[in-house]
């Protein structure tokens, strides 16, 4: 029997963080034992290295390990006309200036985190602009942040 390579755990890594809640190191290493893989934890912390994986928090403080840009399926559900497939890493911070506001993300995870707004058409918000770990919210004109921050509280709030 041919040792699966490196490229085949990675993709397996991947495959198992995209569709599982994974807390811990020992718990992912006992789902790629049973798919064949035998590794130790330091290979697996250099694919975490490689692959860009970090234990990240959901909206309730849990935290898990993800790949960037990585949304964990979740039941979907209508809360005020909008859709809220909980995104599962979140937004850790948000500042206003004016007609801006800028949320803070973890690493990678702004272009999902600024999809999901851009996709719900929250009223009070003409557009978003993302980076890495940062997504800038333009405003319209007059919009009221408490409302602005509630609706992103429905939006990335856990169920």
């Amino acid at each position: 029997m041919k040792k699966p390579g490196k490229e085949e755990r990675q993709e397996a890594i991947a495959q198992i963080l995209g569709n599982s809640s994974i807390e811990s190191q020992e718990e992912l290493l006992k789902q790629l034992s049973d798919r064949g893989f035998e590794l130790t934890q330091a290979t697996l912390s250099r694919d975490f290295r490689e692959m860009k994986v970090a234990k990240t928090p959901d909206a309730a403080g849990n935290y898990f390990y993800r790949l960037p840009g990585i949304q964990l399926p979740q039941p979907k559900s209508e809360k005020f006309g909008m859709t809220s497939p909980f995104f599962r890493h979140g937004i850790i911070n948000i500042e206003f200036s004016g007609q801006f506001a800028v949320l803070k993300t973890p690493g990678g995870y702004a272009r999902g985190v600024a999809q999901d707004i851009d996709t719900n058409n929250i009223p009070g918000i003409m557009a978003t602009i993302a980076g890495n770990d940062t997504v800038l919210v333009i405003l319209r004109e007059n919009s009221n942040k408490a409302d602005i921050i509630l609706s992103l509280k429905l939006l990335f709030a856990r169920e």
